[in-house]
């Protein structure tokens, strides 16, 4: 339930984990704060102009500020230390973001998953933080994907979109492997030069999705032979659509699915591996379709493979809340630190406001929460501080009426 000092609250929340961060001045904090809650509390497209009418700045202060660095990823480890329950993992993921105009650095055709199809527009890779126990994801940093022309220069450089990719990870390896070692991406990174990458660039566990037609051998286990030539290591190739229930262990079984586990080796990968072989059923016990999904740590097991994996979805709520609530879309600038600040800032907003909503809540409780409700309380609580300005009214004394509670929560749909 959200009473009505929740926007104090957030106030008070983000000034916490700023004054934990180094460097930072008096105006720049406050500016901070007013950017974050503006964007909880915010009627219509999030741009510099709208800003500078609703917010307590002039449109070129936003401008100038989001201009400025600023260590998103230091912020909300802060935020996601004082949140999070202890059961975490590290998630990446790229989302497409609708951007039209032809100046906007980065500009090119992304592919979009709601749409099925590649698209004109920016593309972000954002690095999540997992909650397995509360069942949600937080944002720690995104960073623009380098557009078609950028990616030809680097093709000429000898480097790739992975490359990219493994490179905008380690870039916040120490914050990442503060908070977890494991590393969940979904079957496009299932590649040698992307879990090479990310194992020695860093001592992460990686957590993916191998194609339905991967190339995969059993390790032999048999007695070894004496005498000269290489001992033998494997027994065979995987049939991915039916493995050897002989040699895999049935570690879960459900009405909806059969989890086996093996460690298998790789051709691709060229790697031994914790392979999690996973059956989805239908009524009368058939196999419907087969997933493999695998972890670089072969002591991993099975059924915690399957549940991070699963796990990696909530980055897709993430995303969904920053597009409908916070503006993730909205920005028009076409400076690359601006938009990465707002980026970055409509990702945050969104984990402020589960900040907010988890106030004095068990950590490893999960919960249901509504953006929506929280952003139409901030803004009647924006109005009626502005009519009780205009009037003159004493604004601590009308908080005391317990009819404040109510207006605060005209709108609001589980009020």
């Amino acid at each position: 339930m959200i009473t009505q000092d929740a926007f104090t609250r957030g106030l008070n929340l983000i000034g916490i984990i700023l004054q934990k961060m180094n460097g930072l001045h008096k105006r720049r904090v406050k500016a901070i704060q007013e950017i974050l809650m503006l964007f909880l509390s915010f009627r219509g497209r999030i741009n510099f102009e709208q800003m500078g009418r609703q917010g307590l700045l002039c449109e070129k202060s936003y401008r100038l500020h989001f201009e400025k660095d600023f260590d998103w990823a230091l912020f909300n480890s802060e935020l996601i230390a004082t949140t999070c329950s202890p059961e975490l993992c590290i998630g990446f993921d790229p989302s497409y973001i609708s951007k039209s105009g032809k100046h906007t650095p980065g500009l090119g055709y992304y592919f979009s998953g709601v749409a099925g199809t590649y698209k004109r527009g920016l593309e972000i890779g954002n690095l999540a933080v997992i909650d397995v126990g509360q069942n949600t994801a937080y944002h720690l940093k995104s960073t623009t994907t380098p557009s078609q022309v950028s990616r030809s220069k680097m093709k000429e450089e000898g480097t790739t979109l992975i490359d990219h990719y493994v490179k905008t990870i380690l870039e916040s390896k120490e914050v990442m492997l503060n908070i977890s070692s494991i590393l969940v991406v979904d079957g496009y990174f299932a590649k040698r030069k992307f879990i090479d990458g990310i194992t020695k660039g860093a001592e992460v566990e990686v957590i993916c999705r191998l194609r339905d037609d991967a190339n995969l051998q059993y390790l032999y286990k048999g007695k070894r032979k004496e005498g000269k030539g290489r001992p033998k290591k494997y027994d065979g190739k995987v049939n991915v659509k039916s493995i050897d229930k002989r040699r895999a262990k049935l570690v879960e079984q459900t009405d909806k699915y059969r989890l086996y586990e093996i460690v298998v080796n790789s051709v691709g990968l060229k790697r031994n591996i914790k392979l999690s072989y996973v059956e989805f059923i239908d009524k009368n016990g058939e196999t419907k379709v087969t997933k493999l999904l695998f972890s670089t740590n072969c002591d991993r097991s099975g059924s915690q493979i399957l549940k991070y994996y699963r796990a990696r979805f909530q980055m897709e709520f993430l995303f969904r809340d920053a597009k409908q609530y916070t503006g993730l879309e909205n920005c028009q600038a076409r400076s690359e630190k601006k938009l990465d600040f707002h980026f970055n800032a409509s990702l945050t907003s969104v984990n402020v406001a589960k900040g907010i909503l988890r106030d004095e809540m068990n950590i490893h409780q999960s919960m249901s929460y509504s953006i929506s409700d929280l952003k139409t309380r901030f803004q009647n609580y924006k109005l009626m501080k502005r009519i009780f300005s205009i009037f003159g009214f004493d604004h601590k004394l009308i908080k005391i009426d317990s009819n404040y509670d109510d207006i605060l929560n005209f709108g609001a749909i589980a009020a």
